[in-house]
């Protein structure tokens, strides 16, 4: 039998896996068992580096499983890659962990408070470790992560994010998963779907039902061949 471990942010980007769901308590995971091959863990720790990093924590000293799997939404800085598309984030960076310096950015590397291939990191980034060939991940495009505290929303802010990072997806919690799972030596993967660009804050523009119905569509392929491997 295989044990996973499912951690979501909030309510409604795992609510789809079980109507029980909804009614689970921040931090006390949900068990779920679909077949006699698949047992499934769902833990909503709520949004944000803080609590995602303390529950995770918490479960995963208390029980084993062989996969830690992130769900949820992300907003793009992809012009190639748009909403409603779903993506495996293979390396995840917190993206906002650092100082300012006048209208520069210093990271935490750059003063010199940690080195970028210091465990579990490398080259300033944590990187999903699940190795399994599934056919369903194959068709997903690979792409890299920043996780920040507080998402990027005006011009000048997506432009230095962009400029500093590159085409990458933003999440809140990302970084936060891959570092608890791989200081735990969990094999993670993380797998969103995109609600929106990173630009400057239009919530009509956003496809939030639409990206959630794409993670809930993707995300139970993904559970049916994990249970059929």
């Amino acid at each position: 039998m295989i044990k996973i471990l499912i951690v979501a942010a909030t309510h409604t980007e795992a609510d789809f896996l079980s109507t029980t769901i909804k009614k689970a308590k921040i931090g006390q995971p949900v068990a779920l068992q679909p077949s006699d091959n698949l047992q499934i863990d769902v833990l909503i720790t709520g949004p944000g580096i803080t609590a995602t990093s303390y529950w995770l924590t918490k479960v995963l000293a208390l029980n084993r499983y062989e996969i830690g799997l992130n769900i949820g939404i992300c907003g793009s800085l992809d012009p190639n890659i748009k909403p409603v598309r779903v993506v495996n984030i293979i390396a995840d960076q917190f993206g906002d962990f650092g100082a300012e310096d006048g209208n520069n950015r210093l990271s935490i590397y750059d003063l010199g408070l940690a080195k970028k291939n210091e465990p579990p990191f490398k080259n300033g980034k944590l990187q999903a470790t699940y190795k399994g060939k599934l056919s369903s991940l194959k068709a997903l495009p690979e792409v890299e992560g920043i996780t920040v505290q507080q998402a990027h929303g005006s011009v000048s802010g997506c432009r230095k994010a962009f400029e500093e990072f590159g085409p990458v997806m933003e999440s809140m919690e990302g970084a936060a998963f891959f570092y608890v799972c791989r200081m735990e030596n969990l094999q993670c993967l993380q797998i969103r779907a995109i609600s929106n660009k990173v630009e400057r804050r239009n919530k009509s523009k956003w496809k939030l039902k639409e990206a959630l119905n794409a993670l809930a569509g993707f995300t139970g392929l993904l559970l049916l061949e994990l249970e059929n491997n």
